[in-house]
């Protein structure tokens, strides 16, 4: 049994699910587990969307328009498909568009609520340029002006965290650009997924004790210390930076995140003094086991300049297809987070600074 260190000095024990509800008050492990199922179904609407002919373009470019949980839906479709993609993709978290947006550009304006403002704006924009723009969202500002603007929208059921909608926000875009001939036939991938995040899911689930249980001992690990996130790929980078939020917004502790090549080139230097500052710190590597030999042999140097006082673990990414590889790891960490969250003493659901934060501007 496990101390919190959060602010309501709980006492919990991970493997007696009976007390999860007192602080998971919207029951964020249910939506968590009930993730392949939300894969499944962002596929079957992105399948169903209905494109006209005027999407069928030589486009130039890809771009993900959101904020927070909306926006990584975005980030990891580049990541996945970097190698693949036709097109350069990129994600932007912004109410200003870049110059380069033009008619040839497809743009996902992605809000859950359907009333970011920042997303709103720059969504707007896009259209006045000319871009060839789909609206996905739960309903809101999005859903009504693409509504009456004749505008494709995937609307994705509601209810529930935009964080916690990942499924829905990522895999209704896989068949669009799928179907418009940017990625290149994903049934086989999409099958391996699928077929794969359903195990995570008993694997992980909260009646998976702790023995057999990786997110739990994660979460263990984690307690008590600031959780350092590196991807071994840039791919990965994008999976550690999703760590590092749901270890924010769930856990409701700072958390780091870098990748390799590029943390070599500056964050390795930051550990000769940083590990003073820094007495409670605990390195999850994210890793792939496609990683080519020279990057295997640049990890291995790299966790040897950390310093043998440094606590790191290596996490595999499962899976063939990149899309596996991909939300294997970052499903770990979805869990791992919200059994930290239960070990803090904290509530999952609650985001009290971003609610405030949004109360305070809407006054304005």
């Amino acid at each position: 049994m496990a101390t919190a260190r959060g602010p309501h000095r709980r006492t919990i024990a991970l493997d007696d699910p009976t007390g999860f509800k007192a602080l998971d008050s919207r029951d964020m492990l249910a939506m968590t587990a009930d993730f392949p199922a939300q894969c499944r179904t962002g596929l079957e609407l992105g399948d169903a969307l209905d494109l006209g002919d005027s999407y069928r373009v030589d486009y130039d470019g890809i771009v993900g328009l959101g904020m927070g949980g909306s926006a990584i839906g975005s980030d990891l479709l580049a990541a996945i498909y970097r190698a693949e993609l036709s097109v350069p993709a990129a994600t932007v978290r912004d109410y200003v568009l870049p110059a380069w947006v033009s008619e040839r550009t497809l743009v996902f304006g992605v809000t859950y609520s359907g009333d970011t403002e920042e997303t709103l704006a720059a969504f707007h924009e896009a259209r006045r340029r000319g871009a060839r723009v789909i609206g996905v969202t739960s309903g809101g500002e999005m859903a009504r002006r693409c509504r009456e603007q004749g505008v494709p929208c995937v609307i994705v059921p509601a209810g529930q965290p935009p964080r916690a909608s990942t499924g829905y926000l990522l895999m209704s875009l896989v068949p669009v650009v799928e179907r418009l001939g940017l990625i290149g036939d994903q049934a086989a991938a999409r099958r391996e997924c699928l077929d794969l995040l359903q195990a995570q899911a008993r694997e992980y689930g909260p009646q998976s004790p702790t023995a057999a249980n990786r997110a739990k001992q994660l979460a263990e690990l984690l307690q008590g210390r600031l959780p350092i996130i590196y991807g071994a790929t840039p791919t990965l980078g994008v999976v550690a930076y999703r760590w590092r939020t749901q270890c924010n917004e769930n856990a409701k502790t700072l958390a780091l995140s870098h990748e390799l090549p590029e943390l070599d080139h500056n964050e390795v230097v930051g550990w000769e003094l940083g590990r003073d500052l820094l007495p409670r710190r605990c390195v999850i590597v994210l890793t792939d086991p496609a990683l080519p030999e020279r990057m295997r042999l640049r990890l291995d140097i790299t966790r040897d300049l950390l310093g043998a006082d440094v606590d790191v673990y290596r996490e595999p990414a499962r899976g063939e297809s990149a899309l596996a590889r991909v939300l294997s790891a970052m499903y770990l960490g979805d869990f791992a987070s919200l059994y930290l969250a239960l070990l803090n003493g904290v509530d999952p659901f609650e985001i009290k600074p971003i609610n405030e934060l949004k109360r305070r501007l809407a006054e304005h």
